[in-house]
């Protein structure tokens, strides 16, 4: 039996939006959604995919930075107009002009207060990350001896925003009937939905929550073992 032989099915911004006010009957299929309502759903749609991150670890969520050093200086700004601020910090290394790798320990603020000799010079081998809003912020120990390195962050970036009609959602496509659900669930008291329908919505959205989160995840072994200070 032949098949599409394609894999580019995609959403936009307003058939998310359609689709999920049709999940609560706001609308007929056939009447055109007031513009207002287009933009209180877009509102919340961005609302709801800015929390989806705090569930779990998006795989295509994870990025890579490298951030050249500069010889004398501690802190660098790794936040900016195109990656957003990054949420959380998974791994970073020293990567030298050679190529080598140093692997860098990440610790708690309180604990980088501890170290001494904040100002000494070498290959840094801990940091601590600063995610404040909008200015996220890596500090080094020690401080960078050279320009000639690179610091390498493995990072958990932010969901893009919906802006456009015709923005596709910064999701794969498995996570459609997710947005969908979640969205109608959002917007379903606005939408006045009837009790009934609004518990039914909830539960499924819900649900689908539990199992994508489960599903976007690294399918690796986990080893645990002490810390040793």
């Amino acid at each position: 039996m032949p098949t599409s032989g394609t894999y580019a099915f995609g959403m936009t911004r307003d058939t998310l939006i359609a689709s999920s006010l049709r999940l609560l009957g706001a609308y007929d299929p056939d009447t055109p959604i007031p513009a207002a309502d287009i933009t209180n759903c877009a509102e919340a749609l961005n609302i709801l995919v800015k929390e989806l991150v705090i569930g779990g670890l998006p795989l295509w969520c994870v990025a890579d930075m490298a951030v050249p050093m500069v010889a004398g200086q501690t802190s660098y700004l790794l936040s900016s107009p195109t990656v957003g601020t990054p949420l959380r910090i998974l791994k970073c290394y020293i990567r030298d002009s050679a190529g080598n790798d140093t692997n860098i320990t990440l610790v708690a603020h309180s604990d980088y207060l501890l170290l001494g000799q904040k100002t000494a010079q070498g290959t840094p081998n801990q940091a601590y990350y600063d995610p404040q809003v909008g200015a996220g912020t890596i500090t080094l120990y020690s401080v960078p001896s050279d320009a000639t390195m690179t610091l390498h962050v493995l990072y958990q970036r932010q969901i893009q925003d919906f802006n456009l009609a015709t923005d596709n959602p910064d999701f794969p496509p498995e996570a459609f009937r997710l947005l969908r659900w979640c969205l109608a669930d959002e917007v379903s008291l606005e939408y006045q939905a009837t009790p009934d329908v609004r518990k039914e919505v909830n539960e499924k959205a819900m649900a689908l929550k539990l199992k994508f989160l489960a599903w976007e995840q690294e399918q690796v072994s986990v080893f645990f073992q002490p810390r040793f200070y």
